[in-house]
């Protein structure tokens, strides 16, 4: 990723010198085309915090219990730790706002000289397809041993991720400088749901307890488990491009105030579930630099 940041700023400075070349006057009316104007799109590239909330680990969103024993609730519960969700919902503070952090693509249309209109999404979907226990074989075979081979869940993760906003341009005396303010809106979601497959693990039973013998775990515990995290958040946003060339610019963001809420679930199968909310608001988050082209 820096690298590519690297690249990005090293191609903007092979471009300047033509740029800061030019003249800052205006010999004809076609020079406007600096400034955005109504009806055209605008396309860039973010580095830096593109929406996304969520990381990609969300096992600590299963619940962990088995047929004996077990609670539901986040791994931390109980502990001196509970209360900091900061691990599950991936709150970053002022250590950790980095530039680099993740690559984004935004999407903006001008409905007026002045004001635009902007979308960003991602997904990001994992399937594990699932694998049965098979048993050893160590009898009946003369001097060969066929080793177990283990069962693998099935699983299923989807992470993804949306925000809208409007951003209000204003003209300055640098037809090249458009600094431009706005709010934006934004939801993500990670999801979780996996399915045990035949395990071979066996439990004791009561009714057959005299006898010596033992049942499948999977007749008390059912098979599916799920957990998912949602986020809404509202935020004020303050930018600033630079028109490299024309259709070209370079621009740096951030939010100057951000308000999130989180709920988290977990819902093994046949139980209720299990909920949790936070709150989170930030001064100063998600700095972003983009390269972009208008037309």
């Amino acid at each position: 990723m820096i690298k590519r940041l690297c690249t990005i700023l090293l191609s903007a400075l092979l471009v300047a010198p033509t740029v800061w070349g030019q003249t800052g006057g205006c010999p004809d009316k076609g020079c406007a085309s600096f400034a955005p104007h109504k009806g055209q799109w605008e396309f860039s590239l973010m580095l830096g915090s593109s929406g996304s909330v969520y990381g990609d680990d969300q096992t600590a969103l299963l619940p962990m219990y088995n047929s004996n024993y077990g609670s539901i609730g986040l791994p931390n519960g109980g502990t001196a730790t509970s209360g900091n969700l900061s691990g599950y919902l991936n709150l970053t503070g002022f250590d950790n706002n980095s530039l680099v952090n993740i690559l984004g693509i935004q999407a903006k249309y001008f409905f007026h000289d002045s004001w635009a209109v902007n979308l960003s999404a991602g997904m990001n979907i994992g399937v594990t397809p699932k694998k049965d226990y098979i048993e050893a074989e160590y009898e009946d075979l003369d001097n060969l041993r066929i080793p177990d081979q283990k069962y693998v869940n099935a699983q299923v993760n989807n992470n993804w991720y949306i925000n809208a906003g409007v951003d209000r341009y204003f003209k300055t005396s640098n037809e090249r400088i458009h600094p431009y303010v706005g709010v934006t809106i934004g939801m993500q979601m990670a999801r979780i749901h996996t399915k045990q497959p035949y395990t071979g693990i066996m439990v004791d039973d009561e009714d057959l307890s005299d006898l010596g013998e033992q049942i499948e775990e999977a007749v008390y515990l059912a098979p599916g488990r799920v957990g998912q995290m949602i986020a809404l958040k509202g935020a004020a946003v303050a930018g600033i491009e630079y028109s490299l060339k024309r259709g070209m610019f370079l621009a740096v963001e951030c939010q100057p105030v951000s308000y999130r809420y989180d709920l988290i679930q977990m819902a093994p199968q046949g139980f209720d579930k299990y909920n949790l909310c936070h709150h989170n608001i930030k001064l100063i988050d998600m700095p972003i630099v983009k390269l972009g082209f208008r037309f």
